[in-house]
């Protein structure tokens, strides 16, 4: 919503609005479909390693047991998990982006006056 009324009030006076859509369209893109979808993804993976009765390990990022860690369906989840989530993270990092160089043109503009 904020992201909306900035575009709007910033098309008005007449500003370059780019960076606020591109950060706009980021955050509906990671809102609605990423992030639920990784969330489901991670509650997935989070009952096959119940059932495998693994996943308690610290430090670790797969199963010492090489038959739990070759498990087809945990392999697959953790294959996906791992996509949405780099994704998702990426899609902040664009979205962090083109606010700092927001708030870099904003202060370009208070800095002329």
């Amino acid at each position: 919503l904020v992201v909306a009324l900035s575009i709007m009030s910033a098309a008005a006076l007449g500003w370059e609005v780019k960076s606020l859509g591109i950060i706009l369209v980021t955050i509906l893109m990671n809102v609605s479909y990423f992030e639920p979808e990784t969330t489901r993804i991670m509650i997935l993976r989070h009952a096959v390693e119940r059932r495998l009765k693994t996943g308690h390990e610290i430090g670790q990022l797969r199963p010492s047991d090489p038959t739990k860690a070759n498990d087809p369906e945990l392999k697959a989840l953790s294959k996906k998990f791992g996509m949405l989530h780099g994704v998702s993270t990426t899609l902040n990092m664009v979205a962090l982006g083109f606010g700092c160089y927001w708030l870099n043109f904003i202060a370009s503009l208070v800095g002329d006056k």
